[in-house]
């Protein structure tokens, strides 16, 4: 006898939400934006790397010795990536606005990023990171992309975005493990960490309403 409770494999879910021809476009168009990113995200940190910007006075990053800790930021980052897609891979739903929060907040970061130019804070520790300096010209680091936090709101993307109740307490230790990081590092400034989590939310509250994997 089969059991009832069972859920679907992985190929059936996604089978069954291709079937649904909202879903399915909104799918395909989320993933043809995302394959712009590339080009995008190229010209962008040229942009914004050759323009001067203002520094901020912060109390928080001025009494934190900083220290180099790319390696944990990238493990981290890419960590909270991986498991949340992974245990939500049998729910499309999930998975699709997991990655529409992810876009919308990366193009509003790219709004705040042209309209609130900012120098690196002092004690600022150069962020190497391989994936990211994949998309620069020359794999040059980027310093000026600050406000708001993309590494926060990318984490901050995949835990609102989860429901499984395991991967969801893991999430939230990513996303304050990445904030702690980031600050330790100086990478950014105090207001970018904090100000990505809210811009998150309303960004995710934004897709679930207009989108929301249907």
């Amino acid at each position: 006898m089969s059991n009832l409770n069972s859920q679907p494999s992985t190929s059936q879910a996604w089978k069954g939400a291709m079937n649904n021809l909202n879903f399915r476009w909104q799918f395909i168009i989320t993933i043809l934006v995302l394959s712009t990113f590339t080009f995008i995200f190229t010209h962008f940190f040229d942009f914004i790397e050759a323009r001067s910007g203002k520094h901020l006075d912060d109390f928080v990053l001025d009494n934190i010795p900083s220290y180099n800790v790319s390696w944990g930021v990238f493990f981290v980052l890419y960590t909270a990536i991986v498991v949340g897609l992974y245990t939500h891979r049998a729910h499309p739903k999930t998975v699709l606005i997991i990655l529409q929060t992810y876009i919308l907040v990366t193009f509003v970061r790219m709004l705040t990023i042209t309209l609130f130019p900012l120098e690196p804070p002092i004690g600022y520790v150069p962020l190497r990171e391989p994936l990211v300096q994949f998309f620069t010209n020359g794999g040059r680091i980027i310093s000026k992309d600050l406000f708001f936090s993309g590494h926060v709101s990318t984490v901050m993307s995949v835990y609102l975005g989860t429901h499984l109740p395991k991967t969801r307490s893991f999430l939230f230790v990513c996303v304050v493990a990445i904030c702690f990081l980031l600050l330790v590092q100086h990478v950014h400034y105090t207001i970018d960490v904090i100000f990505a989590v809210p811009a998150t939310w309303l960004v995710f509250k934004f897709c679930k309403k207009f989108f929301g994997g249907k």
